[in-house]
C-alpha cells in the first residue's frame, strides 16, 4: 500500500483507498484506540498479528507520516489531522 507524502486532512482519509486504513483513521480520530482495540481491528481487517512485521511497517509508515502515534500518557493510539 503505497501512502501520500501529505499531513492528513479530512479529505486525504476520505479518498485514501483502502477501506480498512479509512477505518484505522476514523477509529482513532476521537478518543483514540486501547492497544486491545488496535490489535482487533489489525486481525478483524488485515489478518494481521500486533507483533507481525507487516503491522510494526503499516504502524510505523503511519508514525514516520505523523498520521497515527501512540500517546504514552493516554495509553492509546491516535489520528492526528494537519
Amino acid at each position: 500500500m503505497t501512502l501520500p507524502e501529505v499531513p492528513l486532512s479530512m479529505a486525504v482519509l476520505l479518498n485514501l483507498e483502502s477501506p480498512q486504513l479509512r477505518r484505522l483513521l476514523k477509529q482513532g480520530l476521537r478518543r483514540g484506540l486501547l492497544q486491545a482495540e488496535l490489535e482487533q481491528l489489525l486481525h478483524a481487517d488485515w489478518e494481521l498479528d500486533k507483533d507481525s512485521s507487516e503491522a510494526r511497517a503499516l504502524l510505523a509508515s503511519l508514525a514516520d507520516r505523523g498520521w497515527f502515534l501512540w500517546h504514552p500518557e493516554a495509553k492509546c493510539w491516535k489520528t492526528h489531522l494537519g
